[in-house]
């Protein structure tokens, strides 16, 4: 899933009440969207993309590491 759509979804279930579990299995999943992304992004660079595709890509990307910056920074009471 990419970064953007799990960065919508952690949002959304913020507000219903997000478990602590649910709040890792969706850091988990981000990780993986990152590094994931990390990769593709390099490849085109490499292939020499398009910038369009290289920017649609970082932009996916920062949503990532937003989302993962987020959910580090929650605060269990």
């Amino acid at each position: 899933m990419s970064c953007s759509s799990l960065k919508h979804r952690f949002e959304e279930e913020r507000q219903k009440g997000l478990s602590f579990k649910r709040a890792m299995e969706i850091y988990q999943e981000a990780r993986g969207s990152v590094a994931a992304h990390e990769t593709e992004l390099e490849e085109l660079r490499r292939a020499g993309a398009e910038a369009s595709r290289v920017d649609h890509l970082r932009e996916h990307l920062n949503d990532g590491k937003a989302l993962l910056r987020e959910i580090e920074g929650l605060r269990v009471h």
